[in-house]
Order: C-alpha cells, then structure tokens, then sequence
C-alpha cells in the first residue's frame, strides 16, 4: 500500500471573501499536506461573474478557476513564508442573497473519484448537506469529519417568524448531520448542540504567534519591558 491517504476538505467560501470558512480551511489545508504525508484537496465554490460581484470585496472577480486559484495561493504563501503542495478543485456554488451563503449546485461529493474517497472534512456539514442529492457522504468517503462553524439558529431567528423556523432547523440540521458525518466537531459552545459531538478548536495557532510570542519571552529574559502599552484582554461572544 504505497498510496498515500486522501484528505478532502469541502467548504463553503473562498478568497477572497475573507469570511472564517475561506480562510480557516484554507490555512488547514496547507499544513495538513506541509510534511508530504498525506495528500490533501481543497475543495471550495465557483462562483459566476454576477454572484462574484455580490460576494467578493473591492471589484475582485475571475474569469476562470485556474485564475482564482493562482490567486487564493499568492495570498497564502505571503501568510505562510511556504509553497503549499494540496491540490484546489472547485465546484459549482450559487450565492442565495436572502441567506448571504453560498450553496453548492449538484452533488459535490463527486469532485473526489471514489478511489480517492479516504478521508472527507466538511466546514459548515450542515450548510453543505442541506440540499445535497447524491451518493451519501458516509457510503462515499471511509471517515467524513464535519466541523460546525456557525451557530444557523440564531441568525434565522432574526428573521419573520423566527423562532418557528430556528425550531424546524434545529432538527433539520441534526438530521442532516447524523445522516452524512461520522464526527462532528463544534469551534465552541456557541455552535448548535448535535448529538455525540465535541467542542474542540482544531484551527490550531498559526506559527506568526507563536514566533511573536518567543520573541516577547526572550525580551523579557533580556531584562526588556515586552508590553511597552499594556496588554489588551479580548473576548468574543460571536456566532462563528
């Protein structure tokens, strides 16, 4: 067995909308393929000309994938200092302006050959379930790994008849769930509850923080006050 395991992350945005579920898996993706012991896919939305405009800031848009690629890694590699070695595919997504969210078209579990079928990590499974068609992710894919970013309840019951909506989604969302994952991982407590899932951030520390942070120590050993303005406690109640 001389393959090497197959890791496909599904999300739903990309750069550059710089939203958590464009950067995060992106970065994660990155160092997931760094050491070459695994391959590691992308797979991210494709948006047309009209629903670009409506997403992605300051007049960016792209007249193909391979041009949007070429700049999602341009950005990366500026963040990481490193050339990144996983492969990007795109499928077809639609942009539903009444939900500011990107949906996929189709049954995007289909970008992955079978053969390659090891390992699937969905960001946001339930957003990328709720209308899918095709081949059930578990029956496709060996592990399917969904990561839950974003707490769907509380943004619906903002709207018209909120609450009565929060409440139908609320188990259309753990239906979806229980049906296409094998794992489910919430970012933090403040992500809708699913049956038998853990809360644990798996975005990790990007390395810039921690090399900010030894410098600070080896000033601080120097003798060097390393806070020259005090230090800023912040904490963030969101909904991602």
């Amino acid at each position: 067995m001389d393959r090497k395991q197959h890791i496909a992350i599904f999300t739903t945005a990309s750069l550059p909308w710089l939203t958590g579920t464009a950067v995060n898996p992106l970065f994660r993706a990155a160092y997931l393929a760094k050491d070459g012991k695994r391959r590691v896919t992308l797979v991210i939305p494709w948006l047309s000309l009209n629903d670009q405009i409506l997403v992605y800031p300051t007049n960016i848009t792209f007249t193909s994938p391979k041009e949007q690629e070429t700049y999602v890694r341009r950005w990366l590699e500026e963040r990481t200092g490193f050339t990144s070695t996983f492969d990007i595919r795109f499928y077809p997504g639609k942009f539903a302006i009444d939900k500011r969210s990107i949906l996929p078209v189709g049954d995007i579990s289909e970008i992955i050959p079978d053969e390659e079928a090891d390992i699937a990590v969905l960001e946001e499974p339930e957003h990328l379930t709720w209308f899918h068609h095709g081949k059930r992710w578990k029956t496709k894919f060996c592990l399917v790994v969904g990561i839950v970013h974003t707490n769907y309840l509380e943004y619906v019951k903002r709207e018209k008849n909120g609450r009565l909506k929060a409440f139908v989604l609320k188990y259309l969302n753990s239906w979806v769930v229980d049906i296409y994952c094998h794992k489910v991982i919430r970012l933090s407590a403040a992500t809708q509850d699913y049956p038998n899932s853990i809360i644990c951030n798996v975005h990790g520390v990007n390395p810039k923080f921690l090399e900010i942070g030894w410098r600070k120590m080896e000033q601080q050993h120097n003798g060097n006050r390393v806070f020259t303005e005090g230090c800023l406690l912040h904490w963030e109640d969101g909904l991602e």
